[in-house]
């Protein structure tokens, strides 16, 4: 290989690396901002994820979302995603795999709280009109913290995931 060439191959993994960082930063921020309309376009349609718990592992893109949507999208959650020393492996140059560490803060207004930390193991794919999404995503956390305190008297309101 010449040194274009070479040159050509290390910038195309580069710019692999940092694609497949913005989709997971794509993630974290749609889930954060409640963007579920953006969310759908980070996944293949055929994603397997998991969220640590067998009840909370899905097959398929619309049912990641819905999943979601149900789980984080009403008014009285609040949560912010901290990704971040991302480890990406491009194994080709249509899939990869990526380590991500998470903090994340979870608040169910008016009472339910709840930090932690962990990871996220994923498989990205470079699909056809070549943006990255993540073909499979599982999360594992280390520690979890949870805080529960009644304001006004009012019980916590799980999600119905959490429930």
């Amino acid at each position: 290989m010449g040194e274009i060439e070479e040159l050509r191959t290390r910038i195309e993994r580069l710019e692999a690396i940092e694609a497949i960082r913005q989709t997971k930063y794509d993630y974290f921020h749609a889930l954060d901002l409640k963007r579920f309309d953006q969310l759908g376009d980070c996944f293949t349609e055929e994603i397997h994820a998991c969220y640590g718990r067998p009840d909370w592992t899905l097959e398929g893109r619309q049912a990641l979302v819905d999943f979601l949507v149900t789980n984080e999208g009403g008014d009285r959650y609040r949560v912010s995603h901290a990704g971040h020393n991302p480890q990406v492996t491009v194994v080709n140059e249509r899939e990869a795999t990526g380590f991500f560490k998470l903090h994340d803060w979870v608040i169910i207004e008016p009472s339910t709280a709840y930090r932690g930390f962990g990871h996220y193991t994923d498989r990205f794919v470079r699909e056809g009109d070549g943006k990255w999404r993540i073909a499979r995503l599982e999360l594992s956390y280390e520690y979890k913290e949870e805080r529960v305190s009644y304001i006004g008297n009012e019980p916590p309101q799980p999600t119905p995931a959490m429930q």
